[in-house]
């Protein structure tokens, strides 16, 4: 499945019973982290073993706004990127019907409106953790081979460093953390898996 490809059209009904939403809470997997973290690739990778949905934040921010997310930074700034991504993060909530993974930016989980969103809805968070040198280093490849979406920071190591150092506390108020550290991306989602105690969808 393509990340981006899943779009939710039915909203949940607020008038859910108690136990409806915790029931539909725990089908819901935000995977939060650094640049380079992994979390689009390790979250098809869980979306697969499950066999759910899968959604990538940036990616149905960049089909909503028609631009990169960098293009939307430079014309836009920050604030606005900001508000962008906690109406598509809403919109996206809403409209979950089905068990689905999502891949967070790596600035989403640093806001507050964003955690409350998450935290609202039930949806289980994990922290995705490798080294500060893997991070570095996939964005640097990325970047080299000019990628839609550029990772400027990666040319400079100590800014690429402090941003991340900056964010690590708000990261680890996730509800999992995992070290991904040395594995592969299979090994990384099977270990999410098995610590989130999920089974995978019938059929």
């Amino acid at each position: 499945m393509l990340a981006g490809a899943v779009h939710f059209g039915i909203a949940m009904a607020s008038a859910c019973s108690q136990s409806d939403h915790q029931d539909s809470a725990l089908r819901i997997v935000a995977l939060t982290g650094f640049m380079g973290a992994g979390k689009t690739s390790i979250g098809l990778a869980l979306a697969e073993i499950l066999r759910w949905g899968f959604v990538d934040l940036d990616q149905e921010i960049e089909a909503r706004e028609r631009m990169p997310i960098r293009d939307i930074f430079r014309l836009r700034g920050e604030r606005q990127f900001r508000e962008i991504e906690t109406a598509t993060l809403r919109r996206l909530l809403e409209g979950v019907s089905s068990p689905t993974v999502i891949a967070l930016g790596g600035g989403t989980f640093i806001q507050t409106a964003n955690t409350e969103l998450l935290r609202t809805a039930g949806v289980r968070v994990v922290f995705l953790e490798p080294t500060i040198e893997e991070m570095l280093e996939r964005c640097r490849i990325e970047t080299q081979s000019a990628t839609e979406r550029l990772r400027p920071l990666a040319a400079d190591a100590d800014a690429f460093r402090a941003l991340y150092e900056g964010r690590l506390p708000q990261y680890r108020k996730a509800d999992l953390t995992v070290n991904t550290a040395g594995q592969s991306v299979a090994d990384n989602a099977r270990k999410i898996a098995a610590s989130l105690h999920f089974q995978s969808e019938p059929g």
